[in-house]
Formats: structure tokens, sequence, C-alpha cells
């Protein structure tokens, strides 16, 4: 027992990173994808989220969540925010739409367009529509009606951007990279294909851009849930260390300087720790979910915000807004 005692009391001493709760709202909306919005009227921080329709809610005090709207007219499968506007997909076919949030407390929808199952919107004002293939928007003209550019692939199942590359996780077909220094024209670099990935589900890009993280959410174990994959040469990924657990699964994964944030289902949230970038190592965790096992009950989004230092997870049990020291540096 004094052993343990001495551990945990050298924990700040030796600067390992913890996550610390900040603060949780669990009668609002939840159960998607999550993002944060920052109103440049007053400096509030506000976390969008999914769920039933898409709400709003201060986190100003992150203690002391409000949820000050909740627009159950628009799907809310992915939320991703763009200026003042947040968009709205339903996780399938159908419409998505747009809503102005520059009041908070009172969106309005101004726009729509043919939904997707994902999306991502870059900070050039680009939206990537996952599923079906993985189709391009401009948003810089008009907001809130995007401009098409281009399609590629036929399936498709998540995006996610870093400078001028693409990372297209295809779902069965494979992981698939681009460059899209013009993204109506992206130029196929590689593709990740490996017989123990079941889906390619969602996936990053070390802070380097020399490793690639991919998620797969059908992979029971004993197959891995992440893979490390070294990308140095693109004529040749090599999958270099990855990571199982036999009662949970992951979701997605974000990563911002030395860590991977991660919604892990049952598991909840974690992060690991990713200095050096070809080894995933387990730094924290925060079970936020009851259930149990693999499958999709749990921690859905995880959006780490590399402004505020907030980290939000959008589970079904609630919205959690998490700290983490490392996330800051």
């Amino acid at each position: 027992m004094r052993k343990i005692i001495f551990l945990l009391f050298l924990i700040p001493i030796l600067g390992i990173s913890q996550i610390e709760l900040k603060g949780v709202l669990t009668t609002g909306n939840s159960g998607t994808d999550v993002w944060e919005y920052i109103d440049p009227n007053n400096g509030k921080i506000y976390a969008v989220v999914g769920g039933n329709g898409m709400s709003m809610v201060d986190v100003t005090d992150p203690a002391n969540p409000v949820e000050v709207s909740h627009l159950t007219s628009v799907p809310g499968f992915d939320v991703k925010v763009w200026q003042n506007y947040v968009y709205c997909v339903t996780g399938g076919g159908g419409t998505a739409q747009i809503v102005d949030i520059s009041d908070p407390a009172n969106p309005v929808i101004a726009g729509s367009w043919p939904s997707s199952h994902n999306i991502h919107i870059d900070s050039n004002g680009y939206l990537y529509a996952s599923s079906p293939g993985t189709t391009i928007y401009d948003l810089n003209p008009n907001p809130t009606s995007p401009t098409y550019l281009t399609d590629i692939g036929t399936e498709g199942h998540d995006v996610t951007i870093r400078g001028n590359r693409m990372i297209d996780a295809h779902g069965f077909a494979g992981t698939y990279i681009y460059d899209i220094t013009d993204p109506s024209s992206p130029q196929f670099l590689t593709i990740i294909t490996d017989p123990d990935i079941t889906y390619h589900h969602q996936g990053d890009f070390s802070t380097d851009g020399n490793y690639l993280y991919i998620c797969d959410e059908l992979g029971n174990h004993p197959q891995a849930d992440i893979t490390v994959w070294d990308i140095t040469d693109y004529g040749n990924p090599t999958k270099v260390d990855e990571t199982a657990d036999p009662s949970a699964t992951p979701h997605n994964l974000y990563v911002i300087g030395d860590y991977a944030f991660t919604s892990y289902y049952t598991a909840g949230f974690r992060v690991f720790d990713i200095s050096d970038p070809s080894t995933l190592v387990l730094a924290d965790e925060y079970d936020t979910s009851s259930a149990t096992g693999e499958g999709f009950a749990g921690a859905f989004g995880v959006y780490p915000s590399p402004t505020t230092g907030n980290i939000y997870i959008n589970d079904g049990s609630g919205l959690y807004i998490f700290g983490f020291d490392g996330l800051l540096g």
C-alpha cells in the first residue's frame, strides 16, 4: 500500500498527463457526434451536440453546462461547424441541413444539401461528405448552399484532412490517402488494405505526418482495434503496431501533439501517448458508459479542442467535458 500511495504522489511531480472531468450534462440531447463553437461576439463556448437533432450547450463554465437550445427538426447523426453554421447529416440518405447559430439560443435552419453518412470540414472551408463515395464541396462562395466540386470512390465512410492530405477511410475497401492541394482534383497517393482489418472506419495522421492510425469499428477480438502504419514510403505502407481490447470497440480518434484522443464505445474515453508515433501507449482513460462488451453502445463522438483545451465526449448517457494537460502542452 505504501508503494501505491508513493507512486500516486509522484504522478503530478513527474508531469504525467491525466484526464480531468470538468463537467457533465445528463439531462439534455446526446448520443452521436459533438463539436465546439466559440461565439465571436462574446467569447462564450458551446458544445454542438448531435443525437435527436442538434443542440447547443453553453460550456463557458464547464462545471455547469447548460443546454440553451435544441433543434429536433434537423438530423443529428454527424455535426460539424464552419463559421457560424452547423452542418447536420442523417448518417445515410435524405437531406442534410445547415443551421445558423449566430444566436446559439435561437438556431435557424439556413440551407440544405444531399446527406451523407459523415462529414469533415477543413480549415479552408471545404466540406468532405462520406458514403456513398466521398463528395467534396466548397463552402466559401455560399456557406448555406455548398458548391459541388468532385467525388471519388463508391463506398466511403469517414474523412480526415491534415494540411494537403486526405485520409479516406473507405469501409470494406481500405484506407486511401490523397493529395488535396487542389480539392477539386484529389491525387491518389496510396491505399492500405489488410486482411486483419474488417472495416476501415476512421483515422488520423501523427503530428509529423509519417504515421497513420486506423480504427476498425467491426474488428472483433483478437483482431486489432487500432493499427499503426508507417507511411514514409507511400509505395510500401508498413504496419508497425496495434492495440486490441477484448471488451470494447473503438469509434473515432483525433491526434493533437503527442496524444490520440479516442471515443471507445463501452470503454468510454481513452487517451494514447504517441510521443513515439510508431507506438500506441495508453496514457489514461475514463469510462463514461455502464455498457460492456464489444459493440456500439457508449462513447460515440469525441472532439479535443486545441483552442479551449476542452475535450468533449458524446455518450448515450450524456455530454462529458474533460481536460487533459497534455492537450495544450
